[in-house]
């Protein structure tokens, strides 16, 4: 039994080869994913008793009625969501993805039978991907590289038959075309309607727009942007509570999904922390190091509780849309700062006097340690003090302070750069005099005094109260007006 369909797959081959013949001009549409498009149905009169159905075709895949009658008859839930029919018997598709590129027609039926069809409209839509040798979490020098084609579903670049006439370019913010530059701007022309631009980003281009423009024998069709969110720098004491915001309030729509991921530093690969789908928290299990440490809040925000030097790296807050490539939200290079006391951890120890203590602080990096930075000894005044050995490679810094401290004394290690202190760690190191010393024997001997002191205050004290109590007992038990005599 033949398909109810078949008549329109032939009136579609028939129209494409009569417009063919009659040199008539196909219609071409041409938008971006995630868009909104309106398919015209033009050149059909209207009679009594006919009606407008829509076919639609993807690629190789087989002919669908989208609507008959008015009404949409498409059987994809997902499809059939996003098509409205609008005035004039157009066509009207809400979020557009890939799966929407094709070629589009409209029929009239006449009494229940096919009388004519409109020109078929070929939907081509422009999007731009990012090279997977690329990282999504982005720093000053690093090098991007973004592709922009028409994307038939398979991509950018993906169609392999275009119109004539259509050209690429690449635009800067305030709409400037992009030239090659040394060390800055390359851009090739690829196979077909398809163009690359590599950029070696500098910190001026966080949260910069690159657009890529399509034109047809000059006149502008449709463009795409992909906007570079650069890292913020962070430093952080080991031990301490720290907040990551991301964006607030989350506002999701279908088929997005937010997930913090964390790249360690000196590491290709990035592991998911958390991710979030249709506003329901989903944390992911054993991410290793932040297993049981790292919680992310209702707004989004992620927490880190104890913070420890392993933690270093590239923590990235984005949305993965199945419209388009993933939106960056933040991005934070974490760096952690450690003191390390040879004995204990804590933030107090106790040294002898005139004994050497040795104290090691380091900085591991999220990315790769700046040149420029440098870890200052300070005493408790603020004045510099000379460290021992410093060791530096590209993920950490490393320096060794030894003293010997004639009394206790509070030491601090910063980070600086370019002058300025980034984040600093104190460390007070007590002085506990060795035995036999004059110190010890002038401190034994106020211990003692305190010692007897606090012993025999409080029994002086109960004998003065004792007698004064006495004193007052014997006045109040002489009568009024009676004279006490002495008697020999």
């Amino acid at each position: 039994m033949r398909s109810p369909l078949f008549p329109l797959l032939i009136s579609l081959s028939c129209l494409s080869e009569w417009a063919q013949r009659l040199g008539v001009e196909a219609v071409f549409l041409y938008s971006t994913l995630g868009a909104s498009v309106t398919v015209p149905c033009d050149g059909l009169r209207e009679y009594d008793n006919s009606y407008i159905s829509w076919v639609f075709k993807h690629r190789s895949e087989t002919t669908v009625e989208l609507s008959r009658g008015g009404m949409i008859t498409d059987t994809d839930p997902d499809r059939a969501g996003r098509l409205r029919l609008g005035s004039n018997s157009s066509l009207h598709i809400d979020r557009l993805r890939t799966r929407d590129t094709g070629v589009y027609t409209c029929h009239q039926y006449v009494n229940g039978k096919h009388y004519t069809s409109g020109l078929p409209v070929t939907l081509f839509l422009l999007s731009i991907s990012v090279s997977s040798s690329s990282s999504a979490c982005l720093r000053a020098g690093d090098r991007l590289t973004l592709k922009c084609g028409l994307d038939c579903g398979g991509g950018a670049g993906s169609c392999s038959e275009t119109p004539q006439g259509l050209t690429l370019s690449w635009r800067d913010e305030s709409g400037v075309p992009l030239k090659d530059e040394r060390d800055r701007y390359s851009i090739a022309e690829l196979r077909g309607v398809h163009s690359q631009l590599s950029v070696t980003l500098g910190q001026s281009d966080h949260n910069k727009s690159w657009t890529c423009v399509l034109t047809e024998r000059g006149e502008m069709k449709t463009s795409e942007s992909y906007t570079t969110t650069l890292s913020d720098e962070l430093f952080s004491t080991v031990g301490r509570l720290l907040l990551l915001s991301c964006v607030a309030p989350v506002s999701l729509g279908p088929g997005e999904t937010l997930r913090w991921t964390y790249r360690q530093s000196r590491t290709s690969q990035a592991v998911v922390l958390y991710s979030l789908r249709s506003l329901t928290e989903t944390p992911l299990k054993g991410t290793v190091p932040h297993s049981g440490r790292a919680v992310m809040s209702a707004n989004s925000s992620l927490l880190i509780h104890n913070v420890q030097t392993g933690d270093a790296g590239l923590y990235c807050c984005q949305r993965d849309k199945d419209t388009g490539p993933k939106k960056t939200h933040r991005t934070f290079a974490l760096n952690t700062l450690s003191v390390v006391f040879p004995v204990s951890s804590n933030l107090s120890e106790e040294a002898q006097k005139g004994s050497a203590v040795t104290l090691t602080c380091s900085l591991t990096c999220g990315f790769d340690c700046e040149e420029n930075t440098e870890l200052i000894w300070r005493d408790s005044t603020g004045n510099s003090l000379q460290g021992g050995t410093s060791e530096r490679n590209k993920s950490t810094i490393s320096s060794q302070l030894v003293l010997q401290p004639q009394s206790s004394e509070r030491i601090r290690c910063s980070v600086e750069r370019e002058g300025l202190e980034r984040v600093s760690q104190d460390w007070t190191i007590k002085i506990e005099a060795g035995p036999g010393s004059a110190g010890s024997a002038v401190e034994l001997a106020v211990r003692l005094t305190v010692f007897f002191i606090t012993l025999i205050a409080p029994l002086v004290a109960g004998a003065v109260v004792y007698t004064k109590r006495r004193s007052s007992t014997q006045t109040e038990t002489v009568p009024h007006g009676l004279e006490m005599t002495s008697h020999g």
